[in-house]
């Protein structure tokens, strides 16, 4: 039987998914928390064969926490469930060690080929994962303004462009106001644009936009 641990934010999420891995044979949930900190702490007592992980959590991002999971061992298996669309996080993390990638809309035999995958020790890539992936190799070198952004930095880009306002990105991001308004300046100068208006204007052009 394979050991599962949930982090998301959202315990509704945590809830669906508990019932539906439920039914799966092969696997069972063992540990549901709501963000980093509280997975590192269970962690400290339990060794899930497979983490499901979030993207947007309070406190230290899914992005470090994935890359915190894999300094603390390189062998551990992450499945990444998020809200984002592939072409907005995918590539970033399978880059910082994730085993695979999926968009929350995904149906239940979905998951459950991408835990199976995983816990054989392959990967979930998605037809369209694989097509960014192949897109990405032949246009190396070419990269657009946003994917120069640290991982932190693309995370605020992305709440920008859905309206949220610097102290609702704080508060989203359990950060203070000024480190957040920090980011938003690193943002506008790698990105070389002037204020929110052209951000939004980017995100919609590029397609970044939630949905």
């Amino acid at each position: 039987m394979n050991k599962v641990a949930i982090c998301d934010d959202h315990k509704i999420v945590r809830e669906g998914l508990k019932q539906i891995i439920s039914v799966f044979n092969d696997f069972e949930v063992v540990a549901d928390v709501e963000s980093g900190e509280a997975l590192f702490q269970v962690l400290r007592n339990h060794t899930p064969d497979i983490i499901i992980l979030d993207v947007s959590l309070p406190g230290r991002s899914g992005l470090e926490v994935l890359k915190q999971l894999k300094i603390m061992n390189p062998d551990i298996k992450v499945l990444v469930l998020s809200m984002y669309p592939e072409d907005q996080f995918a590539i970033r993390m399978l880059k910082a060690g994730a085993s695979g990638y999926l968009h929350k809309d995904s149906e239940p035999g979905i998951l459950l080929d991408a835990l199976t995958k995983i816990s054989r020790g392959g990967e979930y890539l998605s037809p369209k994962i694989t097509q960014l992936l192949f897109r990405e190799m032949n246009n190396e070198g070419n990269e657009l303004p946003h994917q120069a952004l640290s991982d932190r930095e693309y995370e605020v880009l992305l709440y920008i462009g859905e309206g949220k306002s610097i102290s609702e990105i704080a508060n989203q991001l359990s950060l203070s106001v000024k480190t957040i308004s920090t980011y938003r300046t690193r943002i506008l100068e790698k990105m070389h644009l002037d204020n929110n208006s052209d951000l939004v204007k980017y995100i919609m052009l590029h397609d970044l936009s939630q949905s």
